[in-house]
């Protein structure tokens, strides 16, 4: 099946696929070929496309809409990071960070700040360790 991976930065995947895994407002799902349409909201999370002869590509995914017909399966996301381009210690470093913002916050606009970046990072940090444990 095909698989496209769009952001507002351009194109991220384009390519075939055997398998996507990714995570939706309602929970993680798994697409195969001959798929039933589908239209979900993709919630922030890792993304792993399975490709033929047993290749992964995991990214980091910050929200988006998926869309799945006959033809292809879209993914346009906010935002998509290549596990490739995750270094796990600094993204540990903006975790700590992102942590320390939330314990220092002063009313709840600061909170919700604060947590959304916690959460960003723990994707990217996920992500990261996945791609450390498929190169072993």
């Amino acid at each position: 099946m095909r698989f496209e991976l769009l952001t507002l930065t351009g194109t991220k995947f384009n390519g075939d696929a055997t398998q996507v895994t990714l995570r939706t407002t309602d929970g993680d799902i798994g697409i195969l070929p001959n798929h039933e349409p589908l239209t979900a909201a993709v919630a922030p999370g890792p993304v792993t496309v399975y490709k033929q002869g047993g290749q992964s590509e995991a990214f980091a995914v910050f929200g988006g809409l998926l869309e799945v017909s006959a033809e292809r399966v879209r993914l346009l996301a906010d935002e998509a990071e290549h596990a490739e381009e995750l270094i796990a210690n600094q993204i540990e470093a903006a975790l700590k960070h992102a942590e320390d913002l939330k314990a220092a916050a002063k009313d709840k606009v600061e909170l919700a700040r604060a947590q959304e970046l916690v959460d960003r990072e723990v994707v990217r940090l996920g992500v990261a360790k996945m791609r450390r444990r498929h190169q072993r």
